[in-house]
């Protein structure tokens, strides 16, 4: 298909429902993705292939269209600007089960769990403490993604600190 966006799809409530697939191969993809469920695709997903300009939503493509979803349904523009980050370097991402997290899979035994934090907000160090230590029990290693004021992510390791006895 060439130019236009390949996905035709509205805003319902808290989904973002695919009224018309124009290219069957962009929703075979979200599929195997796992972004696509029957006619909903997870949100994250559908502002960044807003960005690309692969899909329209209420009539709209690019940055408009993924910001308004990163206010309006995701309540949380941060966590999408790390969506974008990873995906457009070619990583698989999908949500995490925690809040405000997101799963990097580079291989099918090695997983990355990341917490997206925004520059200047306080976080108490046994929450991110606990957090890594769930990550960690989950078989995932525990990155933190900082966004700064200017919408960039810092990735950092962060490993549990186990009790000295």
């Amino acid at each position: 298909m060439g130019e236009g966006p390949h996905v035709i799809a509205a805003v319902d409530g808290d989904s973002i429902v695919v009224r018309k697939c124009l290219e069957e191969r962009t929703c075979r993809l979200m599929e195997e993705h796992g972004s696509l469920s029957g006619n909903i695709i997870d949100p994250l997903e559908a502002a960044y292939q807003a960005v690309k300009g692969k899909v329209a939503i209420d009539g709209e493509t690019g940055w408009r269209a993924a910001l308004r979803v990163a206010k309006d349904i995701l309540g949380d523009l941060d966590l999408f600007l790390v969506y974008y980050d990873l995906r457009r370097r070619g990583r698989r991402v999908r949500r995490g089960v925690r809040r405000r997290t997101l799963i990097v899979a580079y291989t099918p035994s090695r997983r990355v769990e990341i917490l997206v934090l925004s520059e200047g907000r306080r976080v108490r160090l046994s929450e991110i403490f606990e957090w890594s230590r769930l990550a960690a029990a989950d078989g995932h290693e525990p990155v933190i993604a900082v966004v700064d004021s200017y919408g960039r992510a810092t990735y950092y390791e962060a490993r549990a600190a186990r009790e000295i006895a």
